[in-house]
């Protein structure tokens, strides 16, 4: 390849590029402001953009396509020229599927009116997109991803598309990146029973059963039915689960969700590289989700696309949730990376950001470890308000002040050789994370912005597992055991990355100490990934409870057999051990003994980068009123303010500040 990734950004015929870009549709602006729109994106610090390539806009009827010829807006050619001259790198997502507020989402609506390409939903109904609701003019049937016939549309599109794309791959063009696909997730319906019970879908569904249990005795002995073929095998359509066999085959319905969408993944991506993607990697974006039906490590794993990055539009007031979408992409991905960075918002959203919640929200993903973004518009167009460049090109000098004086930060820190490295690392159960979605009811996308008591969708089961599986599958719920610990570990400012279990050992293994969520039950790959991140180095705690049952509920005593009844245990260099949910509080309070720096107050939050000796802190205040407090350091040391009102001093172990409401101060540290 000629750009391939890298723990900082790309590498491009070995020059290091970082992934700092900006969303400009070419197509909603006139033709003759290109010219203006990128020398202005190039002024404001913009290096890099990006565009949809939108299907249902090219092909403006069946087989007949307008690249400029009728439309100079369309001049998709023309516009890559213009970045190429101008020393702009360009990332291409060509879907098959946008969003991007279009009618139809991007999709020719032949295509979607095709009852051969359609998703079907358990009622064996036409499964329709709750476009009308949340991004108008109206629903539309949603394809199936399975549909013989939805992959050779999408494969002529793609015919006709590489065209264009592929002679303007670096390094004789711009292009860096091509995504694979877009938001792939059922069109928001991410919920277990919603979708897809198509004829290619529940092949597909068979097929991957086939392939786990080898033999139908095997899944009617773990199922306690009597098949006689995988081909028989049918899909549940609500939780309607009484025994543990029953658990065990939603489970299954729940990971062929997963299967389901890589599987589309990858063979999107194959298709782009078949026509002639090779030269530059390619990308897949999660819209908001970090758990089933999303399996991101799986995903990043299998080896058809290069790496994966999760969108993030968000408001100061959700910091939590925010830096946990965060924390999550640092301790999972390869290069922590969001493909649409919220600036601004569409245009029928309720709240639409200031300049001052855009800097809060924006330094707090810096804060956290992401390495790499693309601001989600950075030039204005329909259905969407308040970007750093208006329609024609101007600025908007309200929003333009901040993405100046950030992406000059950035440039004159080299931003993205640092590194935020916590010694902890948190890994929620995948497996808890599936029985999650298999015991819910709820089978249509967005209800949840109903705002209704989520009990309302809720299976309430007593299997005979130890553990309160409603509790502790609840990644909310704060008398979790995860939920716990987390909030320990912030009183405590302990910074830490989040994953799953899912992560590979190798990774793992990175972190000087780990804390795994588990139940009476964990897979036997995860058991077995955990027992190799102790052996080569980590000290792994699990709880609340030590696992005893694999994945189908049978005898799986791998990690309990190391502790045989003790409470931790030397395994290789590493550590294995059990962690109760009451002894969290003194743990993680002796673990804060040793911090280099601490904030006085406890609900002000501190990260650290470092680079070739650097150290630059962030200081986060992210509620509603001002704070007064300090920061208490081991050793005196000197501080430099590099963004926001913080005073420096000489070297003292104690520094005195003040932070606004939804503020974030950065300053650099200087040691004796």
């Amino acid at each position: 390849m000629s750009v391939t990734l890298t723990a900082n950004g790309l590498a491009v015929n070995g020059q290091e590029v970082p992934v700092y870009s900006g969303t400009i549709h070419y197509w909603r602006l006139e033709r003759d402001r290109w010219d203006y729109i990128l020398d202005q994106a190039k002024a404001l610090g913009f290096s890099m953009i990006e565009t949809y390539i939108p299907w249902g806009v090219h092909e403006t009827a069946p087989g007949q396509y307008d690249w400029g010829q009728i439309d100079p807006r369309k001049d998709l050619a023309a516009f890559i020229r213009l970045c190429h001259e101008r020393g702009i790198w360009l990332i291409a997502r060509p879907g098959p599927l946008i969003n991007a507020e279009l009618t139809d989402f991007g999709f020719p609506q032949w295509i979607l009116d095709d009852p051969a390409m359609q998703a079907r939903t358990a009622l064996d109904t036409m499964h329709m997109s709750l476009a009308a609701g949340l991004h108008p003019p109206h629903q539309f049937p949603v394809p199936s991803y399975t549909s013989p016939e939805y992959l050779a549309a999408v494969g002529v599109w793609f015919d006709h598309m590489c065209q264009v794309i592929v002679p303007q791959l670096s390094p004789h063009g711009p292009i860096v990146a091509v995504q694979s696909d877009n938001e792939t997730c059922y069109m928001f319906h991410e919920q277990a029973y919603a979708t897809d019970y198509s004829p290619s879908s529940l092949a597909l569904y068979q097929a991957m059963l086939a392939e786990q249990y080898g033999a139908i005795e095997e899944l009617n002995q773990a199922y306690a039915t009597n098949y006689a073929h995988f081909s028989e095998v049918i899909a549940p359509r609500d939780a309607d689960i009484a025994s543990r066999p029953d658990l065990i085959a939603h489970l299954d319905w729940v990971r062929y969700k997963e299967v389901h969408i890589n599987w589309i993944v990858a063979t999107m991506a194959d298709m782009l590289r078949e026509r002639g993607v090779v030269d530059v990697p390619l990308f897949h974006d999660v819209a908001f989700q970090y758990r089933t039906p999303l399996d991101i490590n799986a995903m990043e794993a299998n080896g058809h696309v290069d790496w994966v990055g999760i969108n993030y539009y968000r408001q100061p007031q959700g910091f939590d949730g925010a830096i946990t979408l965060v924390r999550y992409m640092a301790g999972t991905t390869r290069l922590p990376f969001i493909p649409e960075f919220g600036s601004g918002l569409w245009i029928h959203h309720a709240l639409t950001p200031r300049p001052e919640e855009a800097e809060f929200v924006t330094l707090a993903a810096l804060m956290y470890g992401i390495k790499a973004f693309n601001f989600y518009m950075l030039v204005e167009r329909d259905r969407w308000l308040a970007c750093p460049i208006t329609r024609h090109g101007d600025y908007r000098p309200e929003y333009t002040q901040f993405f100046e004086r950030l992406m000059g930060f950035l440039q004159q820190q080299q931003w993205w050789n640092f590194q935020r490295k916590p010694e902890v690392l948190v890994l929620m159960s995948y497996d808890l994370g599936r029985y999650w979605a298999a015991t819910s009811s709820l089978h249509y996308g967005h209800v949840d912005l109903l705002g209704l008591p989520p009990a309302l969708n809720r299976v309430e089961l007593d299997l005979g597992f130890s553990s309160d599986l409603e509790v502790e599958s609840d990644d909310f719920h704060p008398q979790s055991w995860y939920g716990s610990l987390r909030s320990t570990l912030d009183a405590n400012h302990i910074d830490y990355d989040l994953s799953d279990s899912h992560l590979r050992s190798p990774r793992i293994a990175e972190y000087k100490l780990v804390f795994a969520q588990s139940v009476d039950w964990m897979s036997r790959a995860d058991q077995q990934r955990l027992l190799q991140a102790a052996e080569a180095g980590a000290t792994v705690w699990l709880g609340p409870t030590l696992p005893t049952l694999d994945e189908y509920f049978q005898p799986c005593t791998i990690l309990a057999d190391q502790l045989a009844g003790k409470r931790q245990v030397a395994l290789g260099s590493g550590h294995l051990g059990l962690l109760s949910q009451a002894e969290l509080a003194v743990f993680c309070s002796e673990l804060a003994a040793g911090l280099p720096v601490r904030p006085q107050n406890p609900q002000l939050a501190v990260t650290s980068h470092r680079y070739q000796g650097r150290e630059i802190l962030f200081v986060a205040n992210p509620t509603a009123e001002t704070i007064n407090s300090s920061l208490d350091f081991a050793h005196p040391v000197r501080l430099t303010s590099l963004w926001g009102a913080f005073a420096g001093a000489d070297l003292q172990q104690q520094h005195p500040f003040s932070l606004a409401a939804y503020t974030i101060a950065i300053v650099e540290v200087q040691h004796d």
